[in-house]
């Protein structure tokens, strides 16, 4: 009884959840054309009342016809019958027509509010979730859904009141015939409607189960066509283990389907027989009431069309209920599943978390979480930048990768951070520029803690040049541009800034040249996109905070050394991190920061940082020695 009740219960929850997935859909279609959607509505609505326009013109039609054998003048009789008919199929494909550029607006605006929801919600996701499978999983199963499927699912709701609209009047003239005339299609429907049901929900928990193992196949038919790595796929030989893979993972992916699709045709070659029987014995009802002198020859063949309309109907509407349902179930499920994501969900802590205070910046005394104005970190107050006791996991990681962290930063201070590679030095520039939230510990400019309000403020107070930054196959101006949108003016000044006007000098097109190889442009060497990089971050004139995070590792000497010249005349009166292997480039800073295991273990000036004969002195030494 408890399981019957369970079973209850959750398919009473989803059908409360496929309702308010309606009602959401249909205020989406709405919102996207309402005038589009009305007319195609009404368009729409009106042909379901022509199959019985046919079967009382049919019939007549045929009378007609009987009546006026061997009369000269039958054109008299059959002609406006004719017409009529001839009216109904005008009208039934003047309105087809009418609905698809109807159809076409709404699907192409659904389209757009689609792609701009995933590409919003994205964007308000921490950054460190983009790492998550699961979160890649569910942007991968939102991208699937289009405009398509939320036009279609009103378009089918609407085409099945229609059908509706026929099957009760077709219904209701073959019931004046005999009532099993109208039940005998109905019960094929309803059975095609249940098998169809039960298989597609097994369809679909098999392709959410499966969108891994898709998500892996389309990575490894990347590697097998991307050109970045087709050099190395060649050089070793290696085609063959990927194609290998690849195909493995489609064979399964079939397999699994495979089984589904033989049930579904064993269950739909029965109702099919079952289907012809029942059309069989419709027919064979008529024809004992026409033998008995019940039916007219025009009746009886207008009663044949009418049950093979019939049949058909109540076989669509079945199908555009399965298909509703199946969209909406994905729907639900995959889109807006994701635009309802919790955009404050972060990867999962280890099990066993390290003993840190776990205060952030949620839990701070009510006096510190004030409001804020523009100027709120150019106060006098926001002389400097300090993380407290901060921790930091990777999702699904168990280990932290920052360990209770204590750091000031203040403002005019150049500060630069080495260490070995995985020490977390990247990982913590993200987090004082507000692109992380640590789980634990506190991150404050003067007195204002960054909870999410004022992270998206101190964004505007910063600027960075990334190791891993993004190359946009766009025009040279826009890939500099982006750095501060609102200042376009500061271009020139940045490109001299970042040392790309030597590589717009050499551009066809200067700044209006496209760049990569996607929309047929010029593309640059690792150098001069670094270069193009290094002048995006410059445009911002950030008042605090700038990093550069191996800003020059794809620099010969000569570039990289009056990169940090002019970085030094425009870091002046902020505050600046620099991340580099290159100790050379970092000897004069104010202070160097040592990162080793997720902890600061040394913190000075060069010389004393040398004296002391810590990690960085056994880096600046191993470094000196290829050049002495």
């Amino acid at each position: 009884m408890r399981d019957v009740n369970g079973k209850w219960k959750t398919w009473g929850l989803a059908a409360k959840e496929s309702i308010i997935a309606y009602f959401r859909t249909f205020a989406i279609v709405w919102r996207s054309g309402a005038l589009s959607l009305s007319g195609m509505m009404f368009f729409t609505l009106s042909l379901g009342v022509l199959p019985v326009g046919e079967f009382l013109v049919t019939e007549h039609l045929v009378n007609a016809i009987t009546a006026a054998i061997g009369d000269a003048n039958w054109w008299q009789q059959v002609i406006p019958w004719l017409l009529g008919l001839l009216g109904l199929q005008i009208y039934r494909t003047l309105a087809d027509q009418l609905r698809e550029p109807l159809r076409l607006n709404v699907r192409e605006n659904i389209e757009i509010w689609i792609s701009e929801g995933i590409a919003r919600k994205s964007n308000t996701i921490e950054l460190v979730e983009f790492q998550t499978p699961e979160f890649q999983n569910a942007l991968a199963r939102a991208r699937t859904m289009s405009g398509d499927e939320l036009e279609e699912i009103v378009w089918w709701i609407v085409d099945s009141i229609q059908q509706l609209i026929s099957v009760i009047a077709l219904g209701i003239v073959l019931w004046s015939l005999h009532p099993l005339l109208a039940l005998l299609p109905m019960v094929t429907g309803i059975a095609s409607w249940w098998s169809g049901s039960r298989f597609a929900v097994d369809t679909y928990s098999l392709d959410v189960e499966q969108t891994p193992q898709r998500r892996e196949r389309d990575a490894l038919e990347g590697i097998l066509t991307d050109r970045g790595a087709g050099k190395e796929v060649r050089l070793y030989q290696a085609q063959d283990l990927w194609i290998g893979r690849w195909r493995k993972l489609w064979k399964e992916l079939i397999e699994k389907q495979q089984v589904i699709e033989r049930h579904k045709f064993l269950a739909h070659l029965a109702i099919g027989i079952s289907r012809a029987l029942l059309y069989a014995g419709s027919l064979i009802l008529l024809l004992l009431a026409v033998f008995r002198g019940g039916l007219t020859v025009g009746k009886y063949i207008a009663a044949i069309n009418a049950i093979v309309n019939l049949d058909g109907i109540w076989d669509n509407v079945a199908g555009y209920f399965l298909l509703i349902a199946d969209e909406m179930r994905r729907l639900s499920g995959d889109l807006y599943s994701f635009l309802d994501r919790d955009t404050k969900t972060v990867g999962k802590e280890p099990s066993t978390p390290q003993k840190t205070p776990n205060l952030t910046a949620s839990q701070e005394p009510s006096h510190l979480n004030q409001e804020l104005d523009s100027d709120s970190f150019l106060k006098g107050t926001s002389s400097w930048l300090k993380i407290e006791n901060v921790s930091f996991f990777y999702p699904n990681a168990q280990e932290p990768v920052l360990r209770s962290v204590n750091l000031t930063l203040n403002k005019g201070e150049r500060v630069a951070l080495v260490g070995p590679n995985g020490a977390g030095k990247s990982t913590l520039a993200r987090l004082l520029l507000g692109l992380y939230r640590p789980q634990t510990g506190i991150i404050r400019v003067g007195d204002i803690p960054l909870n999410e309000e004022a992270r998206q403020q101190w964004l505007t107070h910063c600027s960075a040049v990334f190791q891993d930054f993004t190359c946009y196959h766009l025009t040279a101006r826009e890939n500099i541009i982006f750095g501060d949108l609102e200042h376009p003016e500061r271009m020139e000044v940045a490109s001299t800034a970042g040392g790309a006007v030597s590589v717009i000098d050499g551009l066809s097109a200067g700044y209006e040249t496209v760049l990569g190889p996607t929309f047929g442009g010029r593309d640059l060497s690792g150098g001069e996109w670094q270069r193009i990089a290094t002048a995006r971050g410059f445009m911002r004139e950030t008042p605090w905070l700038v990093v550069l995070d191996e800003p020059t590792a794809a620099l010969d000497p000569l570039a990289e050394q009056a990169i940090y010249e002019r970085f030094i005349q425009r870091s002046s009166g902020r505050t600046s991190l620099i991340i580099s292997h290159r100790l050379s480039s970092v000897r004069t800073c104010d202070r160097i920061l040592v990162l080793d295991n997720g902890t600061i273990v040394e913190d000075g000036d060069h010389e004393t940082l040398l004296a002391n004969d810590g990690l960085y002195a056994q880096f600046f030494r191993a470094q000196a020695q290829w050049y002495v």
